[in-house]
């Protein structure tokens, strides 16, 4: 013979007696189990939750039941005059449901009522159980007529939130004079989403820990500042080779120095450039020059063979594991054409990426590899996984190595090197040089309806110019609860200015780059290596973003 579902046996024993008390107006057990309802949301969703809790098969009402027993052993022992003072949630329904299952009383009160009015009525009911939204309870616990209201029979209040901070519980311990029991709201979807992003984030550091093993925070400092300076040096030399820059006591504008050296109009942003570096690092100096411009005074110059012995030490530390010897060779001899780039008496190479970059690339791959893998692992459709990648240089191989890898069936990943007009699930971008071709003005919202025909200036174009601009139109390509996993200079690249493109690349400190993100609508902007790590002094960081 079926058993009575032990919530219908609740109300009944419930009998005439009040079981939800909403607006003033008491239903009795016997009357929500007739299905009757007065206005207001939470006592609607109270009764309808009960005519369809009493229609359920035996072993189906247990099982639903077995949540309410949870909740009606936190509520604890008779006599419970709940207020619940929560929006209509499935949580809040099921603390009601748990207070009438345990033989008690609901008094459903409204949280959109002023403090004072909420704590008027918790009074009224001669409450013994509250429920309410951790930010409901804190500016009501520190309400200034508090003592008027007699809240001596209050024993236990249920929190739904955030972890709390301890000075607030305190307070609303002292003030209201009751058990406070912290409960952590259930999982939003947002909440889930920082969830994943935050373990894929902990996974790709792992995956990337082999790539730091024996460098030091004191070796990238000590090689930074031996390759910068190494680098001043070249520049300087190239221009005093000319004639100028070697008086203290003689100022030269911007145009003589351009004339002196015989700079071809097209490598004249990059001269000018060394001109600006050279002057904040010291080795210049730079006064207003009024219509003129600029005016730079220089020092007496070194020789070549001291020149060239200033790439010593920069060589000796990157060769203690820093990074491929290729690198750094790349550098030095194209800071001994420099005069010859200048003059166009030779082509300049292909631009090269940063040094430390290079030196970098094992932990960055191996960490966006583990972001893209874990992506796609976690990827549940309908549709293909979405991959658009950005990366002028041709595409970062561990992309490409963690989708094929993927556990997932291979026609379930889409990969795109250019946009199609659609939307993404992951965008894969790294911010290089401006474009010659591409100006940093161009069009944001275009980079979101490019065609596929778009050309490699345009594409490249979408990671060039301000922070802002940058993001904004990469945060544009993304679905809903897709994510952006940005590779970015954080600091200077010195070196660039020998072997990288004449109007140089966009780098900016980590938290120019995390506060663009938020700004472009990235509720989480997690960053790689993290701020204490010495890999993060090479001024090249991953950034892992998502949007809503």
């Amino acid at each position: 013979m079926p058993t009575t579902p032990a919530l219908v046996s609740a109300l009944r024993e419930l009998g005439d007696r009040p079981a939800v008390v909403a607006d003033g107006r008491a239903i009795s057990g016997i009357g929500l189990l007739l299905g009757v309802s007065p206005p207001g949301g939470l006592p609607r969703a109270l009764a309808r939750r009960v005519a369809e809790h009493a229609a359920l098969p035996p072993s189906a009402a247990r099982a639903a039941e077995q949540r309410l027993r949870y909740w009606a052993g936190v509520l604890g022992t008779p006599p419970i005059r709940h207020t619940v003072l929560h929006p209509v949630t499935d949580l809040a329904v099921d603390l009601a449901l748990a207070t009438l299952l345990a033989g008690g009383t609901v008094h459903c009160g409204d949280p959109d009522q002023r403090p004072e009015q909420q704590l008027r009525a918790v009074a009224a009911a001669r409450t013994t159980h509250l429920s309410l939204p951790s930010a409901l309870l804190w500016p009501l616990s520190r309400q200034p007529d508090l003592t008027a209201h007699d809240l001596g029979a209050l024993r236990l209040v249920l929190h739904v939130g955030p972890e709390p901070r301890q000075e607030d519980v305190y307070t609303a311990v002292d003030a209201l004079g009751a058990v406070l029991a912290h409960v952590r709201a259930p999982d939003s979807n947002a909440e889930a989403a920082d969830r994943r992003l935050r373990a894929d984030t902990e996974n790709a550091t792992a995956a990337a820990w082999k790539h730091s093993i024996g460098i030091t925070a004191a070796q990238v400092r000590d090689f930074g500042a031996q390759l910068d300076r190494a680098v001043l040096a070249a520049l300087l030399h190239t221009l005093q080779q000319s004639g100028v820059l070697t008086d203290p006591a003689r100022g030269h504008p911007e145009a003589e120095v351009l004339a002196a050296a015989m700079v071809t109009p097209a490598q004249r942003p990059r001269v000018a450039r060394w001109l600006d570096a050279l002057a904040r690092h010291g080795l210049i100096t730079r006064q207003d020059g009024g219509a003129q411009g600029p005016v730079f005074r220089g020092r007496p110059g070194k020789a070549a063979a001291e020149v060239r012995d200033t790439w010593r030490p920069a060589v000796e530390t990157w060769a203690d594991g820093l990074g491929p010897a290729a690198a750094l060779t790349r550098v030095r001899r194209d800071a001994l054409r420099l005069p010859r780039v200048i003059t166009g008496q030779e082509a300049p190479r292909p631009a090269a990426t940063p040094v430390r970059r290079a030196a970098a690339r094992g932990y960055l791959g191996a960490a966006l590899g583990a972001l893209v893998r874990g992506t796609a692992e976690a990827h549940q459709g309908p549709g293909p996984l979405r991959v658009l990648e950005l990366d002028p240089e041709g595409g970062e191989p561990a992309v490409a190595r963690a989708l094929a890898a993927a556990t997932r069936p291979r026609h379930a990943v889409e990969h795109h090197a250019v946009p199609d007009g659609g939307r993404y699930d992951v965008v894969v971008a790294t911010v290089t040089a401006t474009p010659a071709s591409a100006p940093a003005s161009a069009s944001a919202s275009a980079s979101a309806s490019a065609s596929a025909s778009a050309s490699a200036s345009t594409v490249a174009a979408t990671v060039a110019g301000e922070p802002e601009q940058e993001v904004t139109a990469l945060v544009r390509l993304l679905s809903p609860g897709g994510r952006l996993l940005l590779l970015a200079p954080t600091a200077e690249q010195l070196d660039l200015l020998i072997t990288g493109d004449v109007h140089g690349p966009t780098a900016r400190p980590a938290e120019h780059w995390r506060a663009a993100l938020t700004a472009a609508g990235c509720p989480t902007v997690l960053t790689l290596p993290e701020d204490e790590h010495p890999m993060a002094l090479l001024g090249q960081r991953l950034f892992a973003a998502r949007v809503d």
